[in-house]
């Protein structure tokens, strides 16, 4: 997923044909194993959110993403979706909502 957004990032077409392609390989599995994929679904879905510009939906998706990640135990994923979030509310000039994000990524 972090490897996605470097190489798709300059190219938004591109991105979200990513994110798409990205999306319906995952949903399959994640409906066999709902803890092991289920935030990374949200994830997914948070980028394909942010994408198409719907910034209530985008923090829902990674929110859920985190708390999923949380859940399941896998705090590098729980970091990551943290750091997506930061960056993406980085972008949408809400510093305050960032740090939060990325102090919850240091913890």
């Amino acid at each position: 997923m972090n490897s996605l957004g470097i190489i798709l990032k300059k190219n938004s077409r591109r991105r979200k044909e990513g994110v798409r392609l990205a999306y319906a390989a995952i949903k399959p599995a994640a409906s066999n194993s709902d803890w092991n994929f289920a935030n990374k679904l949200h994830l997914l879905v948070a980028e394909k959110h942010s994408l198409h510009g719907t910034h209530r939906q985008t923090l829902v998706s990674y929110d859920a993403s985190i708390a999923c990640a949380k859940r399941s135990g896998f705090i590098h994923e729980e970091g990551l979706a943290c750091e997506k979030a930061g960056f993406y509310c980085k972008r949408m000039k809400n510093n305050e909502k960032a740090l939060e994000y990325f102090n919850q990524a240091r913890e």
